[in-house]
């Protein structure tokens, strides 16, 4: 990017961090930098920020939370773009065909977190499942969340989508394909479109309810989950019909440490920097982990870690 595209850039979003450390939006800790980062706060700039980096022909990546993230080492070229919100950019109405259901649309970068505590300030229950996923709401669309028995798909009934041409498209949950933390978009967002907003089907219920069903889960979370560590949470995907957690402390790799990253001891699944780690070491525990739950059990694990 040159100086005047720099330029240009920070007049259409004033809050650019340039070579922004990535280790620090990240929940492993740990990553390079990238060339430009934005945060955006009304998503009513970004049709012509989109627009304009079309036009430049600048690369570009929607970024949410960092909770499923590992950028590796080095400088990444590019405008990353983080959607931030907050209580404004939650709404709720009543469904129009089903009175005993209530729609709430909110912003894609809400945190999950944020989300749930208004619903249950709301008494409106069915994201519960949710309690303990880290990251903001766009993500947890896009990647198809799920715990505990229910996916993000289970409730969403809408998503407004930005393309890449700067163009809002409304897309209806029944023309997503949605598979094993994954969510596949129609054509018309095109190849690169950001989630701007979602809206989930929810039913009123008692504030005791709902509480009660995320205490149970977040207390569930916690008996098998490290805590206090820097960690993407679940790395690998589980395969059909099985659970990584499990293959992996089959092949004896629970507590394995490769420099500061290290597989938790607690839970297979959960590969934890120590204090230093850098995108290397726990990339190289990556495949180290992919090589030995396959020599034991033929099952090549896929990372559920976005990794750039």
């Amino acid at each position: 990017m040159d100086r005047a595209q720099q330029k240009k850039l920070e007049l259409l979003c004033p809050s650019v961090q340039w070579r922004a450390n990535m280790a620090a939006y990240s929940s492993l800790r740990a990553g390079g930098a990238v060339e430009a980062m934005v945060e955006v706060t009304d998503c009513a700039i970004l049709p012509q920020l989109l627009h304009w980096l079309e036009q430049e022909k600048l690369c570009w990546q929607i970024l949410g939370g960092g909770s499923n993230i590992l950028f590796t080492s080095g400088l990444h070229r590019g405008v990353f773009i983080r959607l931030k919100g907050g209580l404004k950019d939650i709404t709720h109405r009543q469904s129009p065909e089903r009175p005993d259901e209530h729609l709430v649309e909110v912003g894609a970068g809400v945190s999950v977190a944020l989300l749930l505590a208004w619903c249950l300030r709301r008494r409106l229950g069915g994201l519960e499942f949710m309690a303990g996923i880290p990251g903001t709401v766009g993500g947890a669309v896009a990647m198809n969340a799920g715990a505990f028995g229910g996916t993000v798909s289970d409730r969403l009934v809408m998503v407004h989508c930005l393309n890449a041409a700067g163009r809002f498209v409304t897309v209806p949950a029944t023309d997503i394909v949605f598979q094993y933390r994954t969510a596949i978009f129609p054509p018309q967002c095109t190849a690169a479109f950001i989630i701007t907003r979602t809206v989930f089907a929810m039913w009123p219920t008692s504030a005791e309810s709902i509480g009660q069903r995320m205490r149970e889960i977040i207390a569930q979370r916690k008996a098998k989950q490290p805590g206090g560590v820097a960690s993407a949470g679940s790395f690998f995907k589980n395969p059909p019909g099985d659970y990584a957690g499990r293959l992996i402390e089959q092949a004896g790799l629970k507590g394995y440490t490769l420099g500061q990253a290290m597989v938790s001891a607690k839970h297979g699944n959960f590969i934890v920097n120590k204090g230093r780690a850098s995108p290397e070491e726990i990339l190289a525990l990556k495949r180290y982990i992919q090589e030995r739950v396959h020599a034991c059990s033929g099952i090549m694990l896929e990372p559920e870690v976005r990794i750039y």
